[in-house]
């Protein structure tokens, strides 16, 4: 099955930045027959990771009124203007169809331009609060299982975290002092943690082709922790519920793709998207802090490379940082940002030179830094 076709979508805003193509492939559940709408949706989901690749910033696709998932909304916000949209090919493979789009993208410039560079965000698994709800359908493992889930989303909409899953749940003490210093100094820089506190059955449903179905519902507590600032950046409760086969002794383990295909399991996923997309709306603009590895003169070593999106060549702007003595929430600059370019780098370290050989006296080893790219040079 492909097709072909050419959208024009027209936007009001006019940049000066010259549009790319970008390639994207996107995804949504057939429901009922329902083959437009899933195509519908499926280019939607495309849309938002060829925008994300453009360094757009996306706003909650997936409508939130008081943590409580709406209907699906596409809004890339201030993300720049879509020229044009090519429908590359669709493939429909049993219930899941798959798109491939090509979009033409003029990205707008960002209040946040500099800081667009991929900051370290530890993932904590999803801790399952509710467990004697979790006995309707044998869901214990749901926690480890969501946590996989949102680490595939995190990675598809969340550009600006570089996601290393933690592969425990961390409690909170861990990021008091001195744990969470240890935990910056691993090269962590924020912990994305989450808590199943609902997964209740309510009534059964009216429909009567749904006679063996009850309402079941969901709650998940997310908290974003700035670990080096030790404050708490962002927490939301998202809500959301679906019909579940309680008469059923033989629904789908957490961990297998059936699941994820029920109406519950689909009405989660969509869950955690949302919240992959808003981690990446409070950590776009946030800074990117560093450790200095070493000192040489006019060149230092930081412990940030491609793995966190910097190339040979990038130029940036390097301001030193200290925590205030007894607030450790408060950090203070020292001095002038000193200005250095990248000429050596690997996936976790980089090694960056004055530009003009002037001594860099007042950074030293084991400071801390946060790292600007200069967009103009």
């Amino acid at each position: 099955m492909k097709r072909s076709v050419i959208v024009t979508l027209m936007c009001g805003l006019c940049f000066t930045a010259a549009a790319d193509w970008f390639e994207a492939t996107g995804q949504a559940l057939v429901e009922r027959g329902d083959t437009t709408g899933a195509r519908q949706s499926a280019i939607d989901d495309a849309i938002k990771r060829a925008a994300l690749a453009a360094g757009a910033r996306i706003s909650s696709n997936q409508q939130l009124i008081n943590g409580v998932l709406q209907n699906e909304q596409l809004a890339i916000a201030s993300a720049g203007e879509i020229k044009q949209l090519q429908l590359m090919s669709e493939q429909l493979n049993g219930k899941v169809l798959t798109v491939t789009v090509r979009v033409n993208i003029e990205p707008q410039q960002s209040a946040c331009e500099g800081n667009l560079y991929r900051k370290p965000l530890l993932l904590s698994e999803i801790r399952l609060q509710a467990r004697q709800d979790a006995i309707y359908g044998q869901l214990f493992q749901l926690g480890s299982d969501a946590t996989t889930q949102l680490e595939r989303h995190l990675r598809d909409y969340s550009p600006a975290a570089l996601v290393t899953p933690a592969g425990h749940t961390i409690d909170d003490s861990a990021l008091a002092y001195p744990h969470g210093e240890r935990l910056f100094q691993s090269g962590q820089q924020y912990l994305l943690s989450a808590t199943i506190n609902d997964l209740s059955l309510g009534e059964q449903t009216n429909r009567f082709w749904q006679s063996a179905e009850k309402q079941r519902f969901f709650a998940i507590d997310v908290q974003l922790f700035d670990i080096f600032e030790q404050r708490l950046l962002y927490r939301q409760e998202y809500r959301t519920s679906a019909g579940w086969p309680y008469k059923s002794n033989n629904t789908p383990a957490s961990h297998s793709q059936a699941f994820w295909l029920l109406p519950y399991g689909s009405k989660i996923d969509r869950l955690l998207q949302a919240i992959a997309e808003d981690v990446q709306q409070q950590l776009q603009c946030q800074p990117l802090l560093s450790s200095i590895k070493q000192t040489d003169n006019n060149q230092i070593m930081l412990e940030l490379g491609t793995d966190h999106g910097l190339q040979l060549g990038d130029q940036l702007q390097v301001y030193q940082l200290q925590r205030h003595p007894t607030t450790p929430g408060v950090k203070q600059l020292l001095r002038d940002p000193v200005r250095v370019s990248i000429t050596n780098i690997s996936s976790q370290h980089a090694w960056a030179t004055e530009p003009k050989a002037r001594l860099i006296q007042q950074i030293r080893q084991g400071d801390i830094v946060s790292v600007r790219k200069i967009s103009s040079y």
